[in-house]
């Protein structure tokens, strides 16, 4: 009886070292850097050209005093193109991902909030072309980066990642 617990716990910690090698591999950290940079450079483009949407966007959720609006949305923007070409890139990459999965954690109780209030708006996600509706796929959408980027912050060893090896 005792040796099929020593098993299953041998099993499970084989399991969770299998997982954590997975999780550490430098193909698996490359692919959750590109994907939530490019994800962000992508939303960040036209939030920077056309700042005034993206403010009336911001403005819609209900949250900040109207004086904060234009500021968090001139900042928020180039704050998302420049983190996503740090990732991209290599630079940068685990303050990137805190920064990103900071305001990914924001945006997420914002999207939370307008959902309970019953708010019928636009995220503002991608900008005003995109027309995305406020909803739970939303949320979801953002917790699935969230993740990658506590991934990218748990298993990343360096801040800036060697194109060259030594």
């Amino acid at each position: 009886m005792d040796t099929g617990k020593n098993a299953d716990r041998y099993n499970f910690d084989k399991l969770l070292v299998d997982m954590k090698n997975i999780l550490s591999s430098k193909y698996i950290l490359l692919l959750s850097r590109l994907i939530l940079g490019m994800v962000f450079i992508a939303a960040s483009v036209e939030k920077i050209v056309l700042p005034e949407i993206f403010a009336i966007n911001v403005q819609a959720y209900q949250i900040l005093p109207l004086s904060f609006v234009n500021l968090v949305a001139l900042i928020i923007p180039w704050m998302e193109l420049l983190c996503g070409v740090f990732l991209v890139s290599g630079t940068f990459v685990r303050s990137s991902s805190f920064l990103l999965s900071v305001l990914l954690s924001l945006f997420i109780i914002m999207l939370v909030s307008a959902i309970m209030r019953g708010l019928i708006i636009d995220c503002g996600c991608f900008g005003a072309s995109n027309d995305s509706k406020v909803g739970w796929l939303r949320v979801i959408e953002d917790i699935g980066l969230l993740l990658l980027g506590v991934h990218i912050i748990s298993f990343t060893q360096h801040d800036s990642i060697r194109l060259i090896s030594d």
